[in-house]
């Protein structure tokens, strides 16, 4: 996918600004209409770089909470480390990375912070959850070099810590890559046993099982950003701080069908190209999603990085839009691998023509999508499949998160 223009028709990334919301159009655009040769991508990318560490963390156990504890409850269980990782950040001087949506969190380290000083500062975050929080979370830290452009950071390394996070680590564990080991001093105290299993993907990769602590962290700037309104964030975090002693929100749900659409990624020998190339990707699933969505009464409720969630009030409209999705993508020669799922879900409205959702079905829909998925399937859930009144031939994956055992359907 070197040159964008030999597969989309010319003037297809010119979107109205109004689409835009977190997306950098203006570089998408200068890229899109250029020679789009590695000099001209480094250009355009130079002053976006940045130089350091960062720490992407996810929570362990959501699939089979969202089963058993009402929505809010999870929120405030997320919430609740989610402010000491920010807290225990800010603290040493890092700063949090685009908004915190669902249960991940990114915090970036520039390379004056002493690597050393960062883990401890990790290690005392990773007690405090352990001693204060319900929720585990697991935690992956790697050095680098990350491309800042809208609200997000990406390239080669960003994709790399959120997938060892995402995928690979259990609540309670940390790991850091051989380029974090490879920046602390020879005489450091911290213990790091190696994951074997992890060598053939991702090379050496550690766990932190034992060292030094910040013990005296001034730890008090909790306020992370929220993927909510400043009303609901407000209740939300007096609801968590006092262990849900005050009274819940109640906040309106919608039972929807979720789509949640991956398109595959650029794997462009330069890393600046691919950077732009994947950007240029999100523009073009706004303009496929909402070409579709006209036809199909749906919503888009975000495109972020390679990755769109779509919302219908009907199941099976919600898979005959999946089928569109995927043909229009698959024209250009690029395929996408989706996940349905349906339930009651909270949509926050963030500002900027910017939302987010939260919920078991947007879980669900992610697992069957990234976990289970395959680039050029479409897979769904026993719940799709019964509120489509569609009957499937047989079933094509079944799976186990968190000690719940779902079964996914394609078509």
């Amino acid at each position: 996918m070197h040159h964008l223009r030999e597969r989309f028709p010319p003037g297809f990334f010119d979107l109205p600004q109004s689409a835009g919301g977190t997306l950098p159009l203006g570089i998408i655009a200068a890229w899109t209409s250029s020679a789009q040769t590695p000099e001209v991508a480094r250009a355009l990318v130079a002053p976006h770089v940045l130089q350091g560490i960062i720490v992407a963390s996810d929570s362990a156990g959501l699939t089979r909470l969202g089963r058993e504890r009402p929505l809010i409850e999870i929120l405030a269980m997320i919430g609740q480390p989610k402010e000491i990782i920010h807290a225990c950040g800010r603290a040493i001087g890092g700063r949090p990375i685009g908004v915190w949506v669902a249960d991940n969190t990114e915090m970036f380290y520039p390379a004056d912070i002493p690597t050393a000083r960062i883990l401890a500062m990790l290690n005392t975050t990773m007690q405090r959850i352990a001693r204060d929080c319900e929720l585990g979370i697991g935690m992956a830290v790697h050095a680098g070099a990350f491309f800042e452009l809208g609200d997000a950071v990406h390239g080669v390394d960003a994709e790399r810590v959120e997938t060892l996070a995402e995928e690979y680590t259990e609540g309670g564990e940390l790991v850091v890559t051989a380029d974090v080991e490879g920046l602390l001093p020879s005489s450091h105290d911290f213990a790091l046993a190696p994951r074997a299993d992890l060598h053939e993907r991702f090379g050496r990769v550690l766990r932190l099982t034992a060292g030094a602590t910040l013990d005296d962290l001034d730890a008090h700037d909790v306020a992370y950003p929220a993927p909510y309104s400043s009303e609901f964030s407000t209740e939300l975090a007096e609801y968590t701080r006092t262990r849900r002693d005050s009274r819940m929100p109640r906040p309106a749900y919608l039972d929807l069908a979720v789509v949640l659409v991956e398109c595959e990624p650029d794997r462009a020998e330069v890393p600046e190209v691919g950077v732009l190339n994947n950007l240029a990707l999100t523009a073009a699933m706004k303009r496929i999603g909402h070409s579709h969505l006209v036809s199909y009464d749906g919503r888009e409720v975000k495109s972020v990085g390679r990755l769109g969630i779509y919302t219908f009030a009907d199941a099976l409209v919600a898979i005959e839009f999946a089928r569109a999705f995927r043909a229009s993508f698959a024209e250009q020669g690029v395929q996408c691998r989706i996940g349905i799922d349906a339930g009651p879900v909270l949509v926050f409205d963030l500002g900027r023509d910017t939302h987010d959702i939260a919920g078991s079905a947007v879980n669900v829909a992610s697992k069957l999508a990234q976990d289970v998925g395959e680039y050029g399937r479409i897979q769904f859930s026993d719940t799709v499949a019964r509120r489509a009144g569609v009957k499937p031939a047989r079933v094509t994956r079944t799976f186990h998160v968190s000690g719940v055992e779902l079964r996914a359907y394609d078509v």
